[in-house]
């Protein structure tokens, strides 16, 4: 999506509720990838699709306007949950109220509305954030809810809000969101985030849902306390004449109406003001009416500075942190490869290095979401020395959940070992966790699980052909 001139058109009117707000993906300088978020935490949560981010892309999320640089706020990845397919976000300065969620699941036939910002086409095209009405179906006491077929709902990221606005759901789009409708959409429903909520350590806002049989009770007593205090108004009505006399006799009463009236003008200047500036308490003093309009033009231009001004530092700061975590990297990379053995005569490989592969080393599984796992490597069996990871190694597994370097295999075909590389992840053999530096003995056919990925080991010879 194009923003080069700076502005984001989704429109953050008063319909859309504060807890969802459009997070982006910055591209390049001019594009974006924008997504809708659900504010979880007054500390600035926020949750979107899994895999929407990676360690190192710059991340805003737009607090309350359309202008990238004034309404940006800078983001970072603080928990991927891969095995759901969610993340979240860790949003700098973000203060808004979180996503409320109901006392209990939803029963059949029960509505939901998807409230979430269009497709990019859409949002350039400047169409209305989402207001899509749908059915949840419950075919029985424990299974999970699932949005009926009559009315499907379109391949658009989102929560689904009950009647009352709390979230019942969160609707994960598949692959590029459209307005048409996907079976590949996922629903994450109240359950699993929830638990998701649970595991960061981050407490549900309570309920929207209102008792109103209380209400009526309450209107009662304001009801009958009224009639009392209006009655008990007269009584001193009727010694306040007296002192008015007293008040004329003085020759300062002029002057007094005049301050009166006066201050009169002023305090209506200031209820108008209220609604254009931030709240700020100031003294009633009186002010002539043509000064009003200077000052507020004056303070909504400082309020503009200040504001482009933050944006400057915190996108400054982000930019200094990634700068510093690339460094960071780059010399740890170049450490390792100066820990390669090499020949001190020839600076080639030495010869564990250049055996000769007489064997095929292959992975097969699949990701969480269902995505086919295949990648294989040659090797020779008597000299097995391999690292599996998403950066540049040997056996490289595209996808966010999995480290750059997460764990290696070592040794033969017969004593083959495991180990974990101190992934964010983890790792498991056979339904078992393996930690940093632990040594664990595989075999072919056993399962393993790294981030996402679950897959088995499998290793062949390689053909007559295919090892000359």
């Amino acid at each position: 999506m194009d923003t080069s001139d700076g502005v984001f058109a989704a429109s953050q009117d008063g319909d859309v509720p504060p807890y969802i707000v459009p997070v982006l993906r910055l591209v390049s300088s001019t594009h974006v990838e924008p997504t809708t978020g659900l504010v979880l935490s007054e500390s600035g949560l926020v949750l979107v699709p899994g895999g929407f981010a990676s360690a190192g892309d710059e991340i805003v999320v737009l607090d309350g306007g359309t202008d990238i640089v004034g309404n940006g706020r800078t983001a970072r990845i603080a928990r991927d949950l891969p095995m759901v397919g969610l993340q979240v976000l860790d949003v700098y300065g973000l203060r808004r109220s979180p996503a409320p969620f109901a006392d209990s699941g939803m029963s059949d036939g029960d509505p939901v509305r998807l409230r979430a910002f269009p497709p990019a086409e859409q949002i350039v095209e400047g169409a209305a954030p989402l207001d899509v009405a749908a059915t949840v179906t419950v075919f029985g006491e424990n299974a999970e809810p699932a949005v009926s077929g009559d009315n499907s709902l379109p391949n658009v990221t989102g929560p689904l809000l009950d009647a009352c606005g709390n979230v019942a759901a969160f609707s994960v789009a598949n692959d590029i969101q459209t307005m048409a409708s996907s079976p590949g959409t996922r629903y994450r429903w109240r359950t699993t985030l929830l638990d998701a909520m649970e595991r960061l350590g981050v407490t549900p806002a309570p309920s929207a849902c209102i008792d109103r049989s209380a209400v009526p009770e309450a209107d009662e007593a304001t009801a009958t306390d009224a009639p009392e205090e209006v009655e008990a108004e007269p009584a001193p009505e009727p010694s306040t004449p007296p002192v008015e006399p007293e008040a004329e006799t003085t020759p300062e009463e002029p002057g007094a109406e005049m301050d009166d009236a006066a201050g009169a003008t002023p305090e209506a200047d200031e209820v108008f003001d209220l609604e254009i500036l931030p709240p700020i308490e100031t003294d009633p003093s009186p002010e002539p009416p043509p000064m009003s309009e200077t000052t507020r033009d004056d303070t909504g231009r400082y309020w503009g500075w200040l504001i482009l001004a933050g944006a400057l530092i915190a996108a400054g700061l982000a930019l200094h942190f990634w700068r510093r975590r690339l460094a960071t990297a780059a010399h740890a990379e170049q450490g390792e490869a100066m820990q390669t053995p090499v020949s001190p005569a020839s600076g080639e490989a030495s010869e564990f290095d250049t055996a000769p592969a007489d064997s095929q080393l292959r992975l097969e599984g699949r990701f969480a979401d269902g995505r086919p796992l295949s990648i294989s490597c040659p090797v020779n069996r008597d000299a097995i020395n391999l690292v599996i990871g998403r950066g540049h190694v040997d056996l490289r597994i595209a996808s966010a959940a999995i480290s750059r370097r997460h764990a290696a295999l070592n040794g033969t075909a017969d004593t083959l070992t495991l180990t974990d590389l101190g992934s964010s992840n983890g790792t498991m053999l056979n339904g078992v966790p393996c930690m940093e530096g632990e040594i664990f003995y595989v075999e072919a056919g056993d399962t393993l699980v790294l981030g996402d990925a679950r897959f088995t080991l499998e290793l062949a010879p390689i053909g007559e052909t295919g090892g000359r």
